[in-house]
């Protein structure tokens, strides 16, 4: 494998990795979103850390792939995102970035990139099918099935954070009761806010919790109780038995895996077969290394 470059698109920084022909990361770089600035800035943002990641691992890379929040289509063109971006939708992130990289550029979503690294590099590796969730800025869950990233036909296959039954909030893409309204990390801080009229980001409200606060502590065990109830429909419907569960709210681990285990005890799959609760492997590299194998799965 020649040396690749992956970028992650997320909801408040957007980092980049350069990969030798080994799959090690040689070089990376980040920088913040400008996500109220429209896509032309996106794509300049992306230009900056790919150039400095190049520059860390002093390394020419081939091809580039990018997870980008959003439905990305396979042409690269955004055909929904939540309002964390401003012109985002309708967005044609695929063309520019090829014109702007100058190297063949694939787009994908990010949680489909996020699960593709899981797949090759980490807690996924010799799993043929199993699902995979990221509790970020929202949430988004990404799917292998017969050891292949599926899509789906217009690239919005395993939206999970979007499907509704979790209660009565307006989730950011407009409509109610999202698992993204409860597992989401602006959406445990807007919910401790709205108990305790204290606002305070999700890495906090979880340190809280572990403190002995019990409305923090209810937080995170209904998003724990979210994302277990979210394998459970996807187990029914497709008889997957492994799920994969990372992005920055996972860091909570403590806090999320008793209350997912706790769920899937309770209520176990029609097939009697457990379902594993698996902590990536990859951490916040996770979305950028699988970006970079894009150009294999999605071309």
């Amino acid at each position: 494998m020649q040396p690749r470059l992956g970028i992650d698109i997320g909801g408040t920084g957007i980092s980049a990795v350069v990969l030798d022909g080994d799959g090690i990361i040689r070089g990376r770089a980040s920088t913040t979103t400008p996500a109220e600035h429209g896509g032309d800035a996106m794509v300049a943002a992306c230009l900056k850390v790919a150039a400095l990641a190049s520059k860390d691992a002093d390394l020419v890379p081939t091809a580039a792939g990018v997870g980008a929040a959003g439905v990305i289509d396979a042409k690269g063109m955004v055909l929904a995102a939540s309002d964390s971006f401003v012109g985002w939708e309708g967005y044609p992130l695929g063309p520019r970035l090829n014109d702007a990289l100058a190297m063949p550029v694939q787009v994908g979503n990010d949680v489909a990139a996020f699960v593709l690294g899981e797949q090759q590099f980490g807690a996924g590796r010799g799993i043929k099918n199993f699902f995979g969730i990221a509790l970020g800025t929202g949430v988004g869950g990404g799917l292998v099935l017969n050891s292949r990233l599926h899509n789906g036909e217009n690239g919005a296959a395993a939206e999970i954070g979007h499907i509704p039954g979790f209660g009565k909030r307006h989730c950011t893409c407009g409509r109610v009761g999202h698992l993204e309204t409860i597992a989401a990390g602006r959406s445990i801080s807007a919910l401790y806010a709205q108990e305790t009229g204290n606002m305070h980001n999700a890495k906090t409200v979880a340190q809280l919790a572990r403190d002995g606060d019990e409305v923090a502590a209810r937080i995170f065990e209904r998003a724990g109780e979210g994302v277990a109830k979210a394998a459970l429909m996807i187990s029914g419907i497709l008889d997957i038995s492994a799920l994969v569960v990372g992005g920055g709210v996972a860091s909570a681990w403590d806090l999320l895996l008793p209350a997912m285990e706790g769920t899937l005890r309770r209520s176990p799959p029609i097939s009697g077969i457990p379902i594993r609760v698996l902590r990536s492997e990859l951490g916040g590299h996770a979305v950028a290394i699988g970006a970079s194998q894009f150009i294999n799965e999605l071309s």
